[in-house]
Formats: C-alpha cells, sequence, structure tokens
C-alpha cells in the first residue's frame, strides 16, 4: 500500500514520514490558492532529494484560474520529473490533455459523485439493501463513466473515507483508487464566508469577494443535532472527521492512502 503526505502550504513539510513514499502539493477547492511556481519547484526540488513521487493537487477553475495554473504546469514541465495532476474539474483534464500530455491526469474527489453527508448515517440502516448499495457507490459503478475516463488517459481516482463506507467490488479494475483520511471532504462553494470574517465591517457581506487567506488562520465548527459528527468550516469547504480505515481496505480495491495531517485549504 503506498502511502501519501497531502500537503497545501511549504510549512507541512515537517509532516513527512520515512513510510511516505508520494508527496501531495498545492489546492483542491479554491484557485486563489494555487501555488505560484516558485513554491511548486520547492516542493518539486524537496520530493526529488528526498526519492519521492510528485502530484500536483489543482481546484476547481474560472479562467483566470486556468490562466494561474498554466504557470506552475509550464515550471513542473521544465524540471523533466514525473508528475501526476488531480483535476476537480473537467476543463482542467481538457487542459492536460492538449497541452501537458507528459503529465499522468488523475480525477480528484470532488468529481467522483459519492454521497458525502455524514447526516446519512441516521437512515443507512433502516434501508432496504438496493438503497444501501446506492448511498456507498461512486461513479466507478458505471461502465460507460469508467470507459469515459480510459479514453482520456484517467487510470486512477481519489476518494473520501466517507462514514457508510465505499462500494467498489463492482467497479473498474483498471482504474486504480487513493482513498483520504482522517479528513472527509463534505461540500465547497465560491461564496466564501471566511472572506472578511475578522473585519467587523464586512460581516454582513457574503459573495465572491477579494480576499486574505483568512482561511489559513480560521476553522469553524458547525454542530447540529442532526449530524453523527461536528463539520468543521475551513475556507470555502467543509469536512468531517473519520478515523475508522472502511472494511474495503483489506482487498485490493484501494492502493494508495493519502494523509492529510491539516485540513487541506
Amino acid at each position: 500500500m503506498e502511502q501519501a503526505l497531502y500537503i497545501s502550504r511549504l510549512q507541512q513539510l515537517d509532516y513527512i514520514r520515512d513510510d511516505f513514499t508520494r508527496l501531495y502539493f498545492g489546492a483542491e477547492f479554491c484557485e486563489r490558492l494555487i501555488p505560484d511556481p516558485a513554491e511548486a519547484l520547492r516542493v518539486a526540488e524537496f520530493a526529488h532529494g528526498r526519492g519521492l513521487a510528485l502530484t500536483l493537487m489543482t481546484p476547481y477553475v474560472t479562467d483566470s484560474g486556468l490562466d494561474r495554473l498554466s504557470p506552475v504546469l509550464d515550471a513542473l514541465r521544465d524540471e523533466q520529473m514525473p508528475v501526476e495532476v488531480v483535476f476537480n474539474d473537467w476543463g482542467v483534464l481538457d487542459l492536460l490533455r492538449h497541452d501537458y500530455p507528459e503529465f499522468v491526469p488523475v480525477m480528484g474527489r470532488l468529481l467522483n459523485k459519492t454521497k458525502r453527508g455524514p447526516r446519512i448515517m441516521n437512515i443507512i440502516d433502516k434501508l432496504p439493501g438496493s438503497c444501501r448499495n446506492y448511498f456507498e457507490s461512486c461513479v466507478l459503478s458505471v461502465g460507460e463513466a469508467c470507459d469515459f475516463l480510459k479514453k482520456r488517459a484517467v487510470y486512477r481516482v481519489e476518494f473520501d473515507n466517507q462514514l457508510q463506507g465505499i462500494r467498489l467490488e463492482n467497479t473498474d479494475p483498471g482504474i486504480a483508487k487513493s482513498l483520504y483520511v482522517p479528513y472527509v471532504f463534505v461540500s465547497t462553494t465560491r461564496y466564501c464566508l471566511s472572506a472578511g470574517c475578522d473585519d467587523y465591517g464586512r460581516m454582513d457581506f457574503v459573495g465572491v469577494q477579494p480576499c486574505s487567506r483568512e482561511c489559513r488562520d480560521y476553522v469553524f465548527q458547525l454542530d447540529n443535532p442532526v449530524m453523527r459528527v461536528p463539520l468543521l468550516r475551513r475556507g470555502n469547504a467543509v469536512f468531517y472527521v473519520n478515523d475508522r480505515m472502511p472494511d474495503c481496505l483489506a482487498g485490493s480495491n484501494f492502493d494508495r492512502i493519502v494523509v492529510q495531517p491539516e485540513m487541506p485549504v
């Protein structure tokens, strides 16, 4: 089982351990957090020096986000080292296919169509088998979706460790699977409630507005009696923690564990 460390900023390189063989770096949820080329090169040099494979994380993007991402990809290409790129936007996959065919595309967890809300646990044990299967399924359960990915040279898909479990036994064995622990992504939006959260004068304004990366400084815990676990909001994304590993991990469904020492924002 491959072990990978996922970091979103340079200071988190201190989390590296000897059992990690791959390093994930980048932004998954906000194009404003896409690293600049210099940061990406520092991480690439660190990975190369440690003998680690490298995976670049990318978020869903606007056209401006694509423009910001391209210089990062250019810089990594100039290093001539093998790089995976996790895409969470079909436009990014199109960019990779046409302009950066040397990179290995990986479909991110934002696109895998799993059911994420922890409220599912309030009903999961009351459901008939077919309904439970639905809540444990993913996009790889659909043969046409697997064919679509493989025609575009996508042979790996990323997954969260969702509370209800993940049903993968009927998925395409030709597509590898990665499991993220312990933070489970629930939802995201371009309307970031952390932007300006420490400015009293902006407390009533919500929208896609300028920010000072307040998400790097603040985490908000959301508690509700219908949720089995606390929700954690950081920036424009919501997570919860699940430390229990899924039963299917014992088989051959996952071949990579991606460790998130902090919420990846």
